[in-house]
């Protein structure tokens, strides 16, 4: 029981680790609006040193999260003979569960290597020609969408861990999680409806 706790406290800083990542990536974006300010953030942010340093960091705290959350879901399984009894209300089956994580996991790797084939000099005009495609958009936003979820069944839990009520958790946590996907959500949009 205490190992599966600490690889709970690990999933979690792995996550914390994300979550700033994720605010920081949508921070930056954010200055996309300004064509000279976005240009100006992604030279200093393509260096070798910033933009290798911090994508380690948060590729590392992802390897470790999903590592961690596969070791204790394989773990739970094998300790549940029979499943949890149900209240009545909402109910997400398993299987949509595992399929929206390993969407959401594709999706940040597809993500990634997209921009890393950005030219560095161009990264404005690269970012407009990948949301050239309506597909691209809707893939975006349905990888946004699914973030959304995880990030709110996440922080929720961390903030009833620390002592909140379930109902202030969900909301404060789904508040969180809005801010920071609709943040990202707001580059592909632009991109492609009001630039194109």
């Amino acid at each position: 029981m205490r190992v599966m706790q600490q690889q709970k406290y690990v999933m979690a800083i792995a996550g914390i680790v994300m979550l700033f990542y994720l605010v920081f990536h949508m921070l930056s974006n954010l200055s996309f609006f300004s064509r000279e300010d976005f240009t100006d953030f992604y030279q200093w942010y393509n260096h070798l040193i910033v933009r290798g340093s911090l994508l380690s960091l948060f590729l590392a705290a992802l390897l470790l999260h999903v590592w961690v959350a596969f070791k204790i879901r394989r773990v739970n399984a094998k300790a549940r003979i029979i499943d949890y009894q149900r209240h009545a209300g909402f109910h997400i089956p398993p299987l949509f569960v595992t399929l929206s994580i390993t969407f959401l996991l594709l999706f940040i790797v597809l993500h990634i290597v997209q921009t890393l084939q950005f030219d560095t000099d161009k990264v404005y005009q690269e970012t407009i020609a990948l949301f050239h495609s309506g597909w691209m958009v809707l893939l975006y936003l349905a990888g946004l969408f699914v973030l959304t979820m995880h990030l709110q069944h996440a922080l929720a839990n961390v903030l009833q861990t620390l002592g909140k009520t379930a109902k202030t958790c969900q909301l404060l946590a789904l508040g969180v999680a809005l801010i920071i996907t609709g943040g990202l959500a707001v580059i592909p949009l632009y991109s492609y409806l009001i630039l194109i």
